[in-house]
C-alpha cells in the first residue's frame, strides 16, 4: 500500500484516523511508523493519527489543536480559562487547554497539545454543554454563564482575579442573560459570590 494511498483514506475520514480504523484499510503499522517518522502523519495520542497540521482546512474560530483535543477526547468538554478565552471573558489567552471529563474517565495523554484535565461529577459535567460545529468536526465548549460559574468553583485553581474579570466583562456584554447566570450560579453554588456581584453592577 502506497503512502498517497494511506493519505487518501485519511482525508476521507477527516483527517483523523485510529488504529482500528486503520486495520479495517488493511494499513499496516510499519508504514505508519514510517508516515509518522518522515512527518507524513502525526500521531495524536496512543492510537490515533492525523495528518500533518499543516494539510489540515483553515476553520474561521478554532486551531488544530482544539481538533486534536477534542477528537482524542471525545467525551471532553473546553472549560474554565479556554472557555473563558473562547467567548471573549478574559483577556488571558492560556498556553494549557482546560478540559473536563467524565470522573470515571481515565485521564488520556496526547502527544500533539498540552492539556490540563479536571473531572467533574454530575450536574455539574453535563449542565451547560455547547456543541459548536466545525469544517471538521464538533467542537464541545461550556456556555458563557457556566464558563463564569465554573471559575467561581474553581477559583482557588484559576484564580479569583480570573473569576472576577470573567464576571465584570460578561455583565459589560451584550446580549447577557443574567436570570440564566443566576441559576446556573445556583446549580454551581456559587450564587452568594455571583449576585452581589450583579446586585452591584445593575445599581451602577
Amino acid at each position: 500500500m502506497t503512502t498517497d494511498e494511506v493519505i487518501r483514506f485519511f482525508k476521507q475520514n477527516r483527517y483523523y484516523l485510529n488504529t482500528s480504523q486503520l486495520l479495517k484499510y488493511k494499513v499496516h503499522t510499519s508504514v505508519l511508523r514510517n508516515m509518522v517518522n518522515v512527518g507524513l502523519l502525526e500521531q495524536v495520542k496512543r492510537g490515533l493519527y492525523r495528518l500533518p497540521a499543516e494539510t489540515l482546512p483553515e476553520d474561521e474560530i478554532f486551531t488544530y489543536d482544539y481538533f486534536d483535543a477534542a477528537v482524542a477526547v471525545p467525551k471532553g468538554v473546553f472549560c474554565l480559562a479556554t472557555a473563558l478565552h473562547y467567548h471573549g471573558l478574559t483577556t488571558q489567552r492560556p498556553s494549557t487547554f482546560d478540559m473536563v471529563i467524565p470522573r470515571s474517565q481515565r485521564t488520556p495523554k496526547l502527544f500533539t497539545v498540552s492539556v490540563r484535565f479536571y473531572r467533574f461529577n454530575e450536574p455539574y459535567y453535563s449542565y451547560g454543554i455547547q456543541e459548536i460545529n466545525t469544517s471538521l468536526i464538533s467542537v464541545k465548549i461550556y456556555d458563557k454563564e457556566k464558563s463564569v460559574c465554573d471559575a467561581f468553583r474553581q477559583r482557588r485553581i484559576i484564580g479569583e482575579e480570573l473569576a472576577m474579570e470573567s464576571l465584570h466583562t460578561y455583565l459589560m456584554q451584550a446580549p447577557k442573560d443574567i436570570n440564566k447566570l443566576l441559576a446556573t450560579a445556583a446549580l454551581c453554588k456559587v450564587k452568594h459570590l455571583v449576585e452581589p456581584v450583579v446586585k452591584t453592577f445593575a445599581g451602577a
